[in-house]
């Protein structure tokens, strides 16, 4: 394979700066600091790859099963996944400007510097410097458009058969750079005062009258009721005090949504550092993590509590909340927690965990139907010294002992998320759009997980 090129760009500095260039090569990929862009002190690619470590030393990262590219910018590139909503929407608009790419390899390599920037987080990717400085100068699009029924039409049919024309869609949102995961989002924009049945692309820089949205659309035959699900999940979440962006439950031409409010921008619309901790421990470890559920929760306790590591400004704050994430997880029926739903962000200078996204209890839908996405504390293991497997109740007070808060702190922690959630079957027995079996079925988890975690006291 002949060396591949991108450049990097960001504006985290508020204008557009480039950051560095990315090559490929069959066996690696390597990416190099523009000169000088250390003195920023802006953050670069990820906080393993920052520029305080590596100055002007080219970072070499080898191609592996998980990653073609190093990890922060792998996570620009839409997933494989079969009739995945937003790769399929890219490589529509590809087909559109009579680009067709032969091997999986080249489609990534097309939509990463065809829509690799403008996207989720702080990372810009560019076929050039001159494609950049071209895209960062076009003035922003600040039209709104109407969702009407024509709208809804285009956007069902879409949905319906991925294969089918999308070219009425493309004209409206463009290529709009996207997501990952298995419920079809768009990037879009919103007027800031919040949802008003108008939506734009999403924005650039500087607009104070839009704010940028993530829209998830239901997928009625996979996953019906889904969007009432995660509506009432985040509510429970910020109830049980975590910072939950603003969402609005929607419905576009008959197709239900959920438009989420992004926290990866600040109020000028101006991207913030954001990195998955999927890309972080990816990063660290090549080769060794390779999916997103390729850890497991005492890990990520573990990192958090390395003091060699700085992940987070405040460890125990940071210690607290996974804890309670994962307890509410299991709680609310939530077995896809992993590390792709678990993101640091830095705001005023520190790092902390985001505010919760995707809280969804996918337990409801059997095919998802686990405790949890990662294990914890040797749970189901099989030790030595022990006939039986290691139980939910030594599981979770060993993976207690690894976040180091102490027992008598933790256990009310997970008092308070039990009281949080005591009404959680009567409130989903008022969801309209989640047919009965999957209500029981979420219900009888969360009665099954109430008694597991009362075992503690």
């Amino acid at each position: 394979m002949r060396e591949r090129r991108a450049e990097v760009w960001t504006r985290l500095a508020g204008q557009p700066l480039k950051m560095g260039s990315l090559y490929v090569t069959d066996s690696d990929s390597r990416f190099t600091y523009e000169a000088g862009y250390r003195d920023t002190g802006l953050p670069g690619l990820g906080l393993v790859f920052a520029p305080a470590y590596f100055g002007d030393d080219t970072i070499r990262y080898p191609r592996t099963a998980g990653f073609d590219f190093p990890p922060p910018v792998q996570s620009l590139i839409l997933p494989h996944a079969e009739r995945n909503f937003q790769r399929q929407l890219v490589l529509q608009y590809l087909e559109k400007i009579n680009i067709k790419p032969e091997t999986p390899f080249d489609q990534d390599w097309q939509i990463l510097v065809r829509s690799g920037h403008g996207g989720i987080g702080h990372i810009d990717v560019f076929e050039t410097d001159d494609a950049a400085v071209d895209w960062y100068s076009t003035p922003p699009s600040n039209v709104l458009y109407r969702v009407d029924q024509g709208f809804g039409f285009s956007l069902k049919s879409f949905m319906t058969w991925f294969d089918q024309d999308a070219s009425g869609l493309i004209e409206l949102i463009g290529p709009t750079p996207s997501v990952g995961g298995a419920i079809p989002k768009l990037l879009l924009s919103i007027p800031r005062s919040g949802w008003d049945g108008r939506i734009g692309l999403p924005t650039r820089f500087g607009d104070t009258q839009r704010t940028d949205i993530v829209l998830k659309f239901e997928q009625p035959q996979a996953y019906p009721g889904i969007v009432e699900l995660e509506a009432l999940a985040l509510d429970i979440h910020a109830e049980a005090g975590f910072e939950v962006p603003r969402h609005w439950q929607v419905d576009i031409g008959g197709v239900k949504g959920l438009a989420i409010e992004r926290f990866d921008r600040n109020a000028r619309c101006m991207p913030l550092f954001m990195e998955s901790l999927h890309s972080v421990m990816a990063s660290g470890n090549p080769g060794a993590i390779s999916t997103p559920y390729s850890a497991d929760y005492d890990t990520i306790a573990r990192a958090l509590r390395n003091p060699d590591i700085q992940l987070v400004s405040d460890r125990k704050q940071a210690q607290y909340y996974l804890l309670k994430r994962i307890v509410l997880a299991m709680l609310t029926g939530n077995g896809d927690l992993h590390m792709q739903n678990l993101t640091l962000l830095m705001r005023d200078g520190a790092l902390a965990f985001s505010p919760v996204y995707d809280p969804t209890p996918m337990r409801a839908y059997s095919i998802h139907n686990m405790l949890t996405s990662m294990p914890f504390g040797q749970y189901g293991a099989y030790v030595e010294g022990q006939d039986e497997p290691v139980g939910f109740r030594q599981a979770m007070l060993a993976f207690i002992r690894e976040t180091g808060i102490r027992k008598d702190r933790a256990l009310t922690l997970i008092e308070d998320a039990l009281a949080v959630t005591r009404e959680y079957p009567a409130r989903l027995a008022q969801l309209a759009t989640l047919p009965p079996p999957y209500r029981e079925q979420l219900v009888a988890i969360h009665l099954d997980v109430r008694n597991r975690f009362a075992d503690l006291f």
